[in-house]
């Protein structure tokens, strides 16, 4: 396995609860599908704890929300599925409208962390020590037919989510960075994910994806709030990644 873009950095052993890590935590080999949804303005709000942030415009009435599956095949932390939900947004200052439309959005956007199942305790354990992440263990698989992935994720006995993609064609794909915001006590958290080139597909067609909510309480809250229209789906079926400790704190 070729693992230099990890080279030249220090991690730090640290225990959390009965585990042991290492931060900057790497992740050796990912693999995820993403979709961005056209979701209500208003309701996008209600659910950021600032009004210092300011979720994406697409229009004048709309924002959008993120959902990722992602499988973390090798990582300091285990192996270990995670599903995440978030809103992409602005930190003090005014969203332009059609931002993700006409508009480019900020080269390396910001995403405030609204649920995040996880699959094993100890990647559940380290995210909440780490940076405060709304984890919660959960149970989240991944099946392959033909040229579909689908994730299904339960929690409490309820289905949250099934999510399915299209194993589109690949392009080259530089490095790309994420930074996930959370929420501790009165103060945002702002760490850094960066993943690695690879080869990855991008559509806007709304047949290469499909998206189904269950019964769960989440799944209930977000068939609520997004619309149903598909903006984008991301196809990553390969890579690498590194997740910093948290490099900067905003007062809510």
């Amino acid at each position: 396995m070729d693992l230099t873009f990890f080279e030249g950095i220090i991690q730090t052993e640290v225990k959390v609860g009965s585990f042991t890590t290492r931060y900057p935590v790497f992740y050796r080999e990912v693999s995820y599908i993403s979709v961005f949804l056209l979701a209500p303005l208003d309701r996008v709000k209600s659910f950021l704890p600032s009004e210092r942030m300011n979720p994406f415009r697409l229009t004048p009435w709309h924002s959008m929300i993120t959902i990722t599956a992602t499988e973390y095949k090798d990582s300091d932390i285990g192996p270990y599925n995670q599903v995440s939900v978030g809103v992409p947004f602005i930190y003090d200052k005014p969203s332009p409208v059609f931002t993700g439309i006409l508009r480019k959005p900020p080269e390396v956007p910001m995403i405030y962390t609204l649920f995040l199942p996880v699959t094993t305790q100890e990647a559940c354990a380290t995210g909440i020590e780490m940076a405060n992440y709304p984890e919660f263990p959960a149970d989240i698989r991944f099946e392959r037919h033909d040229r579909w992935i689908t994730c299904i994720a339960d929690a409490e006995g309820e289905n949250i989510l099934k999510l399915s993609g299209r194993k589109i064609n690949l392009v080259p794909a530089p490095r790309q960075r994420v930074c996930p915001v959370t929420l501790k006590h009165n103060s945002l958290l702002r760490s850094e994910f960066n993943f690695s080139e690879a080869v990855a597909g991008v559509s806007k067609n709304p047949k290469d994806v499909h998206l189904e909510f269950g019964n769960h309480r989440i799944g209930l809250v977000l068939r609520e709030l997004c619309t149903g229209k598909v903006l984008q789906y991301q196809y990553y079926p390969s890579g690498k990644a590194i997740l910093s400790m948290v490099s900067e704190s905003y007062p809510v």
